[in-house]
């Protein structure tokens, strides 16, 4: 960007960390986008799209809503599929500074976005994630709504298959895959981009790709985030156990991958006050499949409401410092 300021250098380092979302960026009273967040907001926000460096031969366009109007947008946003990265000012602006410390502080998605302000607390909200390859497939669903998880493994020649089935049947409102299973995914349920687009598996089958009955956002991960023993690790802390035979899981290791995957992301989301903490005979296992429940009897939109009061304080929106 030529000429930018230090202010939009700021922008574009910390737009670079955030790929695939529509980055609303702090400054004074308002959240700004700029360049094709810009243009996707004005259009999907039917707000005006103006411009910084107007006279310039390359005005940067922008547009802005009201920080305390926010989640009125972003509800509109997420509601569309689109991910929304919150930038704020970490520090106070004093006499003789010329530009704030800014950083994301959320990552706001549709199969995580449990704020009463963002969704209608009536609807089941579930983040799925996929793993497999071969005739081998995994897949976990956490319902971010109630704190119910379940995780099963398939495997035969027709198991990818039967685990779009299952995926069908649960009708995520996301999905989590690692990056070496894109073009998998893509061909089941259409492209999945690292732009700021919304990455829909189409519900009126206008992709040439499955025909589904529902619309989730497609979110691949780095293939390292699937590791399985860092997930079955992750799983063991989660259920505070030493291995995970008594839950039959122990030789299922794309059952552990797409739970463990699901358990990852969970433990980046800033609060940890909203666990999946198991109640004795919480949870159940058979024929490769594992669920438990949230063992508190209050839903997880409901204790956030309680725990969380601030808008971007909610239990699963994604946290992540920008360096």
């Amino acid at each position: 960007m030529e000429n930018s300021t230090p202010m939009l250098r700021q922008y574009l380092v910390i737009k670079k960390l955030y790929p695939g979302t529509l980055l609303f960026f702090r400054l004074g009273d308002f959240y700004e986008l700029f360049n094709e967040d810009a243009i996707v907001g004005s259009r999907e926000l039917e707000i005006v799209l103006t411009a910084r460096q107007k006279d310039s031969k390359n005005p940067i366009p922008m547009c802005g809503v009201p920080y305390h109007a926010a989640s009125n947008y972003i509800s509109r946003l997420i509601k569309k599929g689109y991910r929304v990265a919150i930038c704020e000012q970490t520090e106070t602006p004093s006499k003789g500074t010329k530009l704030v410390k800014r950083e994301v502080v959320k990552v706001i998605t549709p199969g995580t976005a449990v704020d009463p302000q963002l969704v209608d607390s009536k609807d089941s909200i579930f983040l799925a994630s996929l793993c497999g390859w071969g005739e081998t497939f995994g897949a976990a669903f956490l319902d971010i709504s109630t704190g119910n998880f379940s995780a099963t493994q398939i495997v035969g020649p027709s198991a990818w298959e039967k685990i779009l089935e299952t995926v069908e049947s649960v009708g995520p409102k996301e999905i989590l895959f690692p990056r070496a299973m894109q073009r998998l995914v893509e061909a089941a349920y259409g492209t999945a981009k690292d732009a700021a687009l919304p990455n829909m598996a189409a519900a009126n089958g206008d992709l040439p790709s499955r025909s589904t009955s529902f619309s989730a956002t497609l979110t691949p991960r780095e293939d390292h985030t699937f590791d399985t023993e860092t997930c079955r690790a992750a799983l063991t802390r989660q259920l505070k156990t030493r291995d995970l035979a008594g839950y039959g899981l122990a030789a299922k290791t794309e059952a552990i991958r797409s739970a463990g995957g699901t358990t990852g992301a969970q433990r980046q989301w800033r609060s940890n006050s909203l666990r999946w903490d198991l109640a004795p005979g919480a949870a159940r296992h058979g024929d490769g499949c594992l669920s438990w429940h949230n063992s508190s009897g209050v839903p997880l939109m409901e204790q956030t409401r309680r725990l969380e009061s601030p808008l971007y304080d909610a239990f699963c929106n994604q946290s992540t410092h920008a360096r």
